[in-house]
């Protein structure tokens, strides 16, 4: 069961980890946000200066570009964010839902300990392969 560099968690060790976690999740949303908001202006300029030949006008190339732009730099900032998140020896399975499994041992087994953004400490655990739908109560662990 011994992985090189695979972080494996007890509940007590994945609870204290719950208020970082809900910010980082913030933080991640947040950009996301942010890059979603530069997409919509980039269609409204596109949509804003298109042609009835269904060209766009150079004003509108330049403004599409730096547009581009913003949202390759928020992609970027979005990737580093994600990266340092799993950094934590965590996965993050659903942002939209803030559900985020551990990798814990069963005995010789490799589960997940799982935590959805809003419960107050980890109260579920399921096999690797089963996922959200299989989860069980840690009184079961």
């Amino acid at each position: 069961m011994k992985d090189e560099g695979l972080k494996v968690f007890t509940a007590d060790e994945a609870n204290s980890m719950i208020p970082e976690l809900t910010g980082r999740l913030k933080e991640l949303r947040v950009q996301r946000e942010k890059i979603f908001g530069v997409e919509r202006k980039k269609t409204v300029e596109e949509l804003s200066w298109l042609r009835e030949d269904g060209t766009v006008s150079p004003k509108a190339e330049t403004e599409v570009a730096r547009l581009d732009k913003l949202i390759e730099e928020g992609l970027k900032v979005f990737e580093a964010k994600l990266e340092a998140f799993n950094g934590l020896g965590v996965e993050l399975k659903d942002l939209n839902e803030g559900l985020v499994d551990f990798f814990a041992s069963r005995g010789e087994t490799l589960v997940y300990l799982c935590w959805k953004e809003g419960e107050d400490r980890v109260r579920f655990w399921h096999d690797i392969e089963t996922g959200f739908s299989g989860r069980k109560s840690l009184e079961q662990f």
